[in-house]
């Protein structure tokens, strides 16, 4: 919320933009004047770590400071906040749930809008030659791999509204089988290739 260079905000713009993101929790220019200070002591907004049993966040610097760390990376998770801060997890927890912030999970997507505009343009060229899917040439692949599936609990992101954040799967990993199926009018291409399917692979085949 500070910036740098020539984007950085004096205190009272921080302390402005801070109260407005988080109306239920205000601050003074003395907590951002402290957590700066810190900051360039230490070189992190973080507490110094401390021995001993998490507590919970009955501190307003302790759960000021467990806001500034999600607001400079939303994708921290709970366990790490509780380490960096000495706090206990269900604190966290509850700094966030009073903040209106929500841990919301990564969404993958797999180009839905493009297949749209395909579709739409395939009912198009339908209607100028209705037998045009008969030479039309249909396939699709399947990778298998040694890596196991993605686990989407690795990964959230924590924000007062939903961001949703996507990610765009890739197919192509170290050790791996790739399956390709093709179809042409009534008939079903099936080849089996190993290695790597590279463009001179695919080109053979169609010419082939």
């Amino acid at each position: 919320m500070r910036g740098w260079g020539d984007k950085e905000r004096s205190l009272t713009e921080v302390v402005r933009l801070f109260n407005d993101t988080f109306p239920n929790h205000q601050i003074n220019k003395s907590t951002v004047l402290k957590t700066i200070q810190r900051f360039q002591e230490t070189g992190s907004v973080k507490n110094r770590s401390r021995s001993g049993r998490p507590s919970s966040a009955n501190n307003e610097n302790k759960q000021l400071d467990d806001l500034q760390s999600f607001i400079e990376n939303p994708h921290m998770s709970v366990n790490k906040a509780g380490q960096a801060h000495d706090i206990a997890p269900r604190s966290i927890h509850r700094i966030l749930r009073k903040n209106k912030l929500h841990p919301y999970k990564l969404l993958y997507v797999q180009e839905l809008q493009d297949r749209m505009h395909f579709c739409a343009r395939i009912m198009e060229l339908l209607d100028a030659s209705p037998n045009f899917l008969y030479q039309f040439v249909f396939t699709d692949e399947a990778t298998f791999t040694l890596t196991g599936e993605v686990n989407n609990q690795n990964f959230c992101l924590s924000s007062d509204e939903n961001p949703n954040w996507v990610r765009e799967t890739h197919t192509q990993y170290p050790q791996k089988v790739n399956v390709w199926c093709g179809m042409i009018d009534a008939y079903l291409i099936r080849p089996f290739f190993k290695g790597n399917l590279n463009a001179q692979m695919y080109e053979r085949l169609l010419v082939d």
